[in-house]
């Protein structure tokens, strides 16, 4: 651990102590994700999370927009959709130390990580159940609209991102990320973004995978880092933890997806059209991470391109694969 990190965990941790009068008894660090320090601490009222915002990744101008992600992550958990408990200071969930380090405190929920594709079925269930009511919940009827926060390409963004990856697929000689961009070129040019027409607005988590939703062996305990809800395209977080939790080495299994949209039906409808809809959208968004591999890409987006060609290689054949759900 270098100085530099061991004097913001120490101001932190500090700060937690004077603002909450909690008494910090352990600290664990947590290697995980990009930039921002996460650490894992043993209070005399539990275990905690807590988590600080890098300024990179999140300059002064982007802590307006976490307050109100926060507000939802902290209005849902109040409503019983299983998420972290967050602590607030004079209203406020990002929190502040004397030394301007921005960070949240939450409560520690139970369960684990998945790997990818392996959710089982009342795993599945129980996800698709918590999805739907918090659809339901946050796209109320009186709901106010905002601005989009991310909009869908037209065919000419797509295209030029498509030729540079190609360029570069071509310089590497790298047939895998080739044949992939070739099914991605043909979906381009044959799909007009009027499909899209349909989708409807509101707000949404949009980070949806296997890392950030914790399961025991038959449920979901938690959803987890909200600090990417926007006011988007909702059905992201239909088919983002379909493709994360049921995709399997190549296949997908019907069952556990059956599972998933039986639960989230119990509080939001969802239409065989929908659903493919949903697929394609996040294959529209995801496309630009299909590109030649690597050796500081992440695992997950190694596995976000990998569901991305899997879409690709069935974009013709959705509606016959979801046709009986």
């Amino acid at each position: 651990m270098s100085d530099a990190v061991a004097l913001i965990r120490d101001d932190i941790l500090s700060s937690i102590s004077d603002t909450f009068k909690i008494k910090i008894y352990d600290f664990l660090q947590i290697e995980q994700g990009y930039l921002n320090l996460k650490w894992k601490i043993e209070t005399d009222v539990g275990s905690l999370f807590v988590k600080q915002y890098n300024k990179t990744r999140y300059p002064e101008n982007f802590v307006n927009g976490l307050e109100i992600s926060l507000t939802h992550q902290f209005n849902l958990y109040k409503q019983g959709i299983p998420t972290p408990k967050l602590f607030l200071n004079q209203g406020r969930h990002v929190l502040r130390t004397p030394a301007q380090e921005r960070f949240v405190l939450m409560s520690l929920c139970e369960g684990n990580v998945i790997p990818p594709g392996s959710a089982n079925e009342n795993q599945s269930y129980t996800l698709g159940n918590a999805i739907g009511r918090m659809h339901q919940l946050l796209n109320s009827k009186n709901a106010k609209p905002y601005p989009l926060h991310w909009d869908i390409r037209n065919k000419e963004e797509m295209l030029g991102l498509w030729n540079k990856r190609w360029a570069h697929a071509g310089n590497m000689k790298c047939e895998k990320t080739i044949r992939a961009l070739e099914v991605q070129r043909k979906i381009i040019d044959e799909t007009e973004i009027d499909i899209f027409l349909n989708c409807e607005r509101g707000w949404g988590h949009w980070d949806l995978f296997v890392d950030n939703l914790l399961f025991t062996n038959d449920s979901l305990t938690a959803i987890l880092d909200f600090d990417r809800m926007h006011y988007v395209y909702p059905e992201f977080d239909i088919s983002r933890p379909i493709l994360s939790c049921t995709l399997d080495i190549g296949s997908i299994n019907m069952g556990r997806v059956s599972a998933f949209v039986k639960g989230y039906r119990e509080y939001q409808p969802l239409t065989i059209e929908k659903l493919v809809r949903s697929v394609r959208l996040t294959w529209w968004k995801e496309a630009e991470w299909v590109t030649v591999e690597s050796e500081n890409d992440s695992i997950p987006l190694k596995r976000f391109r990998e569901e991305n060609i899997w879409v690709g290689q069935n974009w013709n054949n959705l509606h016959d694969i979801f046709s009986n759900l």
